[in-house]
């Protein structure tokens, strides 16, 4: 998992909980409240691994790439430029397909190919609309992440009792596709990262579990089941569980 450095300003660390380990990133001088997300290529134990930063100004009208290969003193600035393109502020990027995604606040898609170094905001696919026929625009409740090769947005909006969307995209003809049910899949929503992974009992199967749910003035972390279309307070005591990861301990290994 990455987190901010406690002894040292504008800087991040990489930290396995499970055994401890850490690696420092270099500072990055233009990180501010700007900062839009973070991400890996591939497992940052990997040689091949990658990791990509991006920022935007505050008008939200120019956006930063950056890159860091292990091992390298300083990262590389691989795109700056002006850019019409508002992200989502509370949703980390995800890599699909060899490229770097990022979710609009009107559900639009920036695509960054690091290989190449070039960004662009896609046409395609087009804002999704409500009942209403009002665009979606939302900072605080919409999600991205990859589940089983497929590219997911997740969307929960307050209009009819926090009614939530869930959309694939349709990588041919680059449209959101409704996804009406997660049979077999349980999902981990958290504004710093998101995962989909194979439910092994049944009993999760079909949820997705949020980790800071706003109900009124105070944040619980809750399910939402998709067959019954209903949230559920699972936890007892989670109140404001503002730093959730998920862990995935190799129980046939000892971790500590």
């Amino acid at each position: 998992m990455v987190g901010l450095s406690w002894y040292e300003a504008n800087t991040m660390i990489i930290v396995n909980p499970l055994n401890q380990d850490i690696v420092k990133l270099p500072p990055l001088e233009d990180f501010d409240e700007d900062f839009c997300g973070i991400t890996f290529t591939s497992a940052p134990t990997s040689s091949d691994c990658v990791v990509l930063a991006f920022y935007t100004n505050i008008a939200k009208d120019y956006i930063y790439f950056y890159k860091w290969h292990p091992g390298e003193d300083d990262w590389t600035i691989i795109y700056d430029n002006e850019s019409p393109f508002s992200a989502a502020a509370i949703t980390n990027p995800v890599f699909f397909q060899g490229e770097l995604y990022c979710l609009g606040e009107s559900r639009e898609l920036g695509v960054l190919n690091p290989i190449e170094e070039t960004w662009r905001v896609l046409d395609k696919p087009k804002p999704v609309y409500l009942e209403d026929d009002v665009p979606f625009r939302g900072t605080q409740n919409c999600y991205m992440l990859e589940l089983g090769g497929d590219l997911l947005s997740v969307f929960k909006y307050n209009y009819s009792d926090y009614n939530i969307c869930i959309f694939k995209l349709d990588t041919v003809k680059m449209e959101w596709i409704p996804v009406k049910d997660l049979i077999g899949w349980i999902l981990f929503l958290d504004p710093r990262s998101s995962f989909a992974k194979p439910s092994l009992h049944k009993s999760w199967s079909n949820k997705i579990l949020f980790t800071s749910f706003q109900s009124g003035a105070t944040k619980e972390f809750v399910s939402y089941n998709m067959e019954k279309k209903k949230y559920d307070t699972d936890f007892c005591d989670t109140k404001k569980p503002f730093d959730c990861v998920w862990l995935e301990p190799n129980m046939s290994k000892k971790c500590l």
